[in-house]
């Protein structure tokens, strides 16, 4: 088994060493790199948290998102591994003859299942399933696990949310595999919270829908990994844009980005305010909408975000489908940019977040708001100012770091 690379250099203790090391398998279906989609994001700080205890051994193992070696930030992570990832040739065709949904049979091909046969032979204290499609594995660990704990990371509540994009679909034909999928994910989520010891959840809505008796569930919100925005201001100079960050190859957030299209751009093109879309976008959807430039410009992936959110007046939140805390919020607080969007999509945020933003109860009122607050630059810099505080004060990596440590340090994983 070859490794990708070692995490080097020395890790920033913040805790005093004066434990054993605690050894986690970490099972993810997609290896967190590139740093642009969600789902990445979250277990890239969690990963990150871990690595800065001084405590941990980690070794990850998944397949890769693309055709590219896994991102430098994540192989320089102390005390963390990479065995060599393979990017995933199953066609997803073939899982409507198995009992995994699609994503967990693409997501587990032979050469994930020799590896993590090969690392079973070790002790574990903790064997982490990170996301649920990464649970087609689940019943080699089951026999395989010795005295190892095992903990669910859970980014989403996926028998909830899945059926609920399934049901969007107006194709007979469509919405009966998308619903057939979504009760595979249901069943095999529910299969890993009765096996799993310790279940991590991203909001309070998520923990108490995992909440089962004789089962430990913590929050652990999202770690903000980029570097915090200094003091600014948004002046009358700035180009009157909305910021929509994202990454729409999964089809629920296709849907979504179609919906804020047809509903918000009308309305934002009379009051010439431009939508900008940052992210993976597919090019069919691109071909659409070709026609709204310049008031809708997808820029694709952005590798430096600070130019683009430099030019924009406000971030975008607004998606309908698929529940769950968005990462885009912590970009654009700690970017100090003003944040619009639906009630709904901002679940996981407080009350005191949510009086620092504009918010709306539908997509047609929030298009009244933007249209509103676009111009009102003493409310947009009083905002901004305020969320900023608020989110530095819960979403910081000192913070991840703690909490992480309390949960897979301090807490007993295998016995030694």
């Amino acid at each position: 088994m070859r490794a990708f690379g070692v995490g080097i250099g020395t890790p920033f203790r913040v805790f005093i060493r004066d434990r054993a090391m605690k050894k986690i398998l970490w099972i993810v279906g997609r290896i967190p790199s590139p740093l642009f989609s969600g789902d990445a994001l979250y277990s890239a700080g969690i990963l990150t948290a871990l690595s800065r205890t001084g405590q941990t051994e980690v070794t990850v193992v998944g397949c890769r998102r693309e055709d590219a070696p896994v991102d430098d930030r994540l192989l320089r992570l102390p005390g963390t591994v990479f065995p060599e990832a393979p990017w995933p040739r199953r066609l997803g065709i073939r899982s409507l003859l198995t009992s995994s949904p699609r994503d967990a049979y693409c997501l587990a091909p032979p050469s994930i299942g020799t590896t993590l046969a090969e690392l079973l032979n070790q002790r574990w204290d903790w064997i982490v399933f990170d996301h649920a499609r990464s649970g087609a594995l689940l019943p080699m660990v089951l026999k395989q696990r010795k005295r190892a704990s095992i903990c669910y990371l859970a980014h989403n509540a996926e028998g909830k949310i899945r059926p609920a994009i399934a049901n969007d679909f107006t194709n007979p034909l469509r919405r009966a595999i998308m619903r057939w999928d979504a009760e595979k994910y249901r069943r095999l989520e529910q299969r890993i919270v009765d096996a799993a010891d310790s279940i991590l959840c991203i909001t309070d809505a998520d923990a108490a829908y995992f909440a089962q008796p004789g089962k430990t569930t913590f929050v652990v919100p999202p770690i903000y990994l980029g570097a915090a925005a200094p003091s600014d201001r948004i002046e009358s100079t700035r180009p009157k844009s909305i910021l929509l960050l994202g990454s729409f190859e999964w089809v629920a957030k296709q849907r979504n980005l179609e919906h804020i299209i047809g509903t918000l751009l009308p309305p934002l093109k009379r009051q010439n305010v431009t939508l900008d879309v940052v992210g993976n976008v597919p090019e069919d959807i691109k071909a659409r909408y070709a026609h709204e430039r310049p008031h809708l410009v997808f820029h694709g992936p952005v590798a430096d975000l600070a130019n683009v959110l430099a030019r924009s007046r406000a971030g975008l939140v607004a998606e309908t489908l698929g529940g769950g805390f968005k990462l885009k919020l912590l970009d654009y607080a700690f970017a100090r940019l003003p944040i619009f969007g639906l009630r709904a999509a901002v679940d996981g945020t407080t009350a005191d977040e949510q009086s620092a933003m504009y918010l709306a109860d539908t997509m047609d009122d929030l298009a009244k708001t933007i249209v509103d607050g676009i111009d009102d630059l003493a409310g947009l810099n009083r905002n901004q100012t305020k969320l900023f505080e608020l989110m530095s004060n819960r979403f910081g990596l000192e913070q991840g770091t703690r909490r992480l440590h309390d949960i897979l340090v301090e807490r007993a994983g295998a016995a030694p």
